[in-house]
């Protein structure tokens, strides 16, 4: 159920601000789906209230700025993605998001589908008649002709097919254009280092999207596709892997990470969970390990933001895995565990424009709180255990050690 006003007692906070949790314990208050205060008594009457056990610590709810909510994880191959009925594949992904929801992931960027079907989801949970995360969605991105995901329909060859794409999207009600900056992992054939589009092209789809206030993610492996996306002034490049035939991080290139610098953009690594079993092989680091921590390590040296996010999705990564997605993050990009989950918060809103609507525990912003049962500061394993977890005030998941009237959705 929704409260229209509930106070959530007895809790350390961490506001996604600061850098540690509060020595106190505070009450937050919540009203209409905002945070209505921190500590204080809001006075009035009609309050609920939920008591938490000692030790209870609050955060933001989590922000995955890298998700595809209609692809299975269970699949390995794009063309299995397709074999189920278009009813089967929606139930399954409105079950993807409620799982994410209740693992404490209340805000989600989804980068990428074929037939718009996310962009319902996003409407029925913005409606309040699904459970899950705030989303904003890309729709089909731009690709060319059996370039990287070009079986989701976003096929370009000329200039004047590329804009039709955009503008395809814009129709629909996307919240950011997507464009397939080099070839992908997950499209055979397609070519990790092979930049798909010049910066001139990539440019173009930019300022279309930006004529309709809408910002542009570029998915880009190769240092080439990486550095033509960064002149054209996207928004956020992914993965930023500086893959090569040789692997994550092989064609490392100190030229592009200072264009990328330079142009301000951010860069979304969509590191998951599943990396935490790519560090060692018979105790020694790998080449993967080593890699990755080189080009993330040049990318905050160079002042450029990180943003928290997975490609969940993609074969073996499960949409609820964000917790786990944040240790790896915290490994390999060599940071404490306040600047990782600031990554999957304040930051992350910051990246995606959302600055104003939630990413903090603020008065004003959504009511989007976790509850851990410990403080993920002090070690990042309290994510998996979440007591509660409140989405746009809507309380969608509650352990039973909670006292208290409300109950979840």
């Amino acid at each position: 159920m929704r409260a229209m006003k509930t106070r959530l007692s007895g809790l350390r906070v961490w506001d996604g601000n600061a850098g540690e949790t509060s020595p106190e314990t505070l009450d937050l208050h919540l009203e209409a789906g905002k945070i209505r205060g921190l500590g204080g008594s809001p006075g009035g009457e009609g309050w609920e209230n939920l008591e938490f056990p000692t030790g209870a610590v609050a955060i933001p709810g989590l922000i995955d700025a890298h998700v595809h909510m209609d692809l299975d994880p269970h699949l390995r191959s794009p063309d299995d993605q397709f074999t189920a009925s278009r009813a089967d594949r929606d139930l399954r992904m409105v079950a993807r998001a409620r799982d994410m929801v209740r693992a404490g992931i209340t805000t989600a960027r989804d980068l990428g589908g074929g037939e718009w079907r996310e962009l319902a989801l996003r409407d029925a949970i913005g409606r309040g008649e699904l459970s899950g995360p705030r989303l904003l969605c890309a729709g089909q991105p731009l690709t060319i002709v059996e370039g990287h995901c070009h079986f989701w329909g976003g096929v370009a060859s000329t200039r004047e097919e590329q804009a039709a794409v955009v503008a395809r999207q814009l129709e629909r009600g996307v919240d950011w254009v997507k464009v397939m900056a080099t070839g992908g992992y997950f499209t055979k054939g397609s070519g990790v280092d092979r930049a798909q589009f010049s910066a001139e092209e990539i440019a173009r789809a930019v300022a279309q999207g930006a004529a309709s206030g809408l910002e542009t993610a570029a998915h880009c492996h190769g240092k080439v596709g990486i550095f033509n996306a960064a002149r054209a002034g996207v928004r956020t490049i992914e993965h930023c892997s500086f893959a090569s035939a040789q692997g994550y991080g092989a064609d490392y290139d100190a030229a592009v990470v200072a264009e990328v610098a330079a142009q301000g953009a951010w860069v979304s690594p969509t590191i998951n969970g599943n990396w935490l079993g790519r560090m060692e092989k018979e105790g020694e680091p790998t080449a993967f390990f080593r890699n990755m921590q080189r080009v993330l390590s040049e990318l905050r040296a160079a002042g450029i933001p990180l943003l928290a996010s997975t490609d969940a999705g993609i074969p073996g990564v499960f949409h609820h895995g964000l917790p786990a997605g944040l240790r790896a993050f915290a490994k390999y990009a060599e940071v404490p565990p306040v600047e990782a989950l600031r990554s999957a918060t304040r930051d992350s809103a910051l990246g995606l424009g959302l600055e104003a609507v939630c990413g903090r525990l603020a008065e004003g912003l959504s009511a989007d709180v976790l509850v851990l049962a410990g403080d993920p500061l002090a070690d990042l394993d309290w994510l998996d255990k979440p007591l509660a977890v409140i989405a746009a005030g809507r309380l969608v998941h509650l352990d039973p050690t909670v006292s208290g009237s409300t109950q979840p959705a």
